[in-house]
């Protein structure tokens, strides 16, 4: 399910160039059971020993302009903004939408926000093949681990690692989601469509670390119920950080 939420704001909305980690938080923050966002937060839903949050944000949509440079650079929206956040995990959704509902004020950062309106949007028709629009940079990663030190190598999209890395994530989230799920006969074909490294590559902070991630269009051939699967939870890593979540265009 997805809920497109609309805010407002006495003030122009301020915030830093590099603002997911204040949605993420303002996220958690509104989820009306501060059991369940903690076990979010802190742990999320376990498949092969990996952890998965099960939602994701797209980039904050409205005017804005950007002020500053370097480390001061801030992005500054009009006083109205919106939001789209998307889960297949009724839970969350319920969870969410209830504290919109509840909340008087929002604080997104320093900024005090009041929701004019919440929307479940509509469920697209999922079929086997489609076109899709990043609504979030899209990114695909591995640890690579020395002897004193770690770090995580991006892939991009002229990579065909960058395609394998996003199909083995989909597929745990499949394990976890679809009843019955037969690893044997999952099938996921993701294809640059029109990627651009000057338009779309979208290199971010999350709090102090570097992600690289990528927009653009693609195209994707899969069973509909996968189709589905990527469609609500996001495709690649760092979903919950606001990364992955994409649009149908047809």
């Amino acid at each position: 399910m997805r809920i497109k939420v609309d805010f407002e704001s006495q003030n122009p909305i301020e915030l830093p160039i590099h603002y997911n980690y204040f949605v993420q938080s303002m996220i958690y923050n509104t989820i009306d059971d501060k059991i369940y966002a903690t076990f979010l937060h802190d742990k999320g839903y376990e498949v092969d020993l990996k952890n998965f949050k099960l939602f994701s944000f797209s980039r904050l949509e409205g005017p804005f302009k950007i002020v500053g440079e370097g480390l001061n650079k801030k992005i500054i929206f009009d006083k109205k903004v919106s939001l789209t956040v998307s889960s297949p995990v009724e839970d969350f959704v319920v969870k969410f939408s209830t504290g919109l509902l509840k909340k008087d004020q929002i604080y997104l950062k320093d900024n005090i926000l009041y929701v004019t309106s919440a929307n479940m949007l509509k469920r697209p028709k999922f079929s086997s093949f489609h076109k899709i629009k990043m609504l979030s940079p899209m990114c695909a990663y591995k640890t690579i681990r020395n002897e004193n030190s770690e770090y995580k190598h991006f892939f991009t999209p002229f990579e065909d690692e960058f395609y394998n890395l996003i199909s083995q994530n989909l597929m745990k989230k499949c394990k976890l989601l679809i009843k019955d799920f037969d690893e044997k006969s999952f099938r996921f074909d993701l294809k640059p469509l029109k990627v651009e490294e000057k338009t779309h590559f979208k290199p971010m902070l999350f709090k102090k670390t570097p992600i690289k991630g990528w927009l653009g269009f693609y195209t994707i051939e899969t069973d509909p119920i996968i189709m589905e699967v990527a469609y609500y939870c996001g495709l690649g890593s760092k979903n919950s950080q606001g990364f992955g979540l994409f649009e149908i265009i047809e």
